[in-house]
């Protein structure tokens, strides 16, 4: 049976990997030439690597005249030949998929069924940080810009909130299943759903009322939106 590791990728393939992220976003959201992109700074929470992986990635694409860099003022979609890149944004990339759902699964699992350690242990410090992360989610959701780092923010809190350290040491996992999800799917770099304001919300707010029952179930509204969406759905009209 095969098994997800978590070791540290090569560089040049997160460099790859994020070039081609970038790629297909431009692509598959069609901007037009003049569009201005993410700062560096952005881009490096937005696809969970450094800035130089970043900036080696951005390389690439100046290259093959797909951006280019204005000093001061920014990096903007360059006037490129659309047909000759139409493939990449039609093929569906494979980037371990798999591993894509099964780090999901895992994490899950392990935020859903710490539930009571995160109420039990949370310190009020702890949750006024989920209170300031969340507030600087919904300013930058609000403002059109990406929340992919505030959101691996929140749910690292609430790892740290459980006091164990195994949880803790499963970090990584929560970051990789961040990055893979913005991978397999580029649109999430401009297009994050506003129910995560609201979502996070009411898992502080549980956390403060240390209800584990409250909790459980926000997290798994949250991690499970479609499922939980069908299970009211079928409650509502029986």
């Amino acid at each position: 049976m095969g098994s997800i590791s978590l070791k540290p990728l090569a560089r040049d393939t997160l460099t790859t990997q994020a070039a081609d992220t970038i790629r297909r976003y431009i692509l598959l959201e069609e901007l037009e030439p003049g569009y201005q992109l993410p700062s560096e700074r952005e881009l490096s929470g937005i696809l969970s690597v450094s800035r130089n992986i970043v900036r080696e990635a951005l390389s690439i694409l100046m290259a093959e005249g797909l951006i280019i860099k204005k000093p001061g003022r920014g990096i903007f979609v360059a006037d490129f030949d659309r047909s000759k890149l139409s493939l990449v944004a039609e093929g569906s990339l494979n980037y371990e998929n798999n591993d894509l759902k099964t780090l999901s699964e895992a994490r899950n699992a392990i935020e859903i069924g710490s539930a009571n350690l995160m109420v039990e242990r949370i310190t009020p410090e702890q949750i006024a940080e989920l209170r300031r992360i969340n507030q600087t989610l919904a300013d930058n959701l609000r403002n059109g810009r990406n929340a992919n780092k505030e959101d691996v923010a929140f749910h690292t809190v609430l790892f740290q909130a459980t006091k164990n350290q195994i949880i803790i040491d499963l970090l990584p996992l929560l970051e990789e299943m961040f990055r893979l999800l913005v991978i397999s799917n580029p649109k999430v770099m401009a297009h994050n759903p506003e129910r995560i304001i609201f979502e996070h919300q009411s898992i502080i707010e549980g956390l403060e009322q240390r209800d584990v029952e409250a909790v459980r179930k926000a997290l798994t509204t949250h991690l499970y939106p479609a499922a939980y969406a069908e299970q009211e759905k079928e409650v509502t009209f029986t």
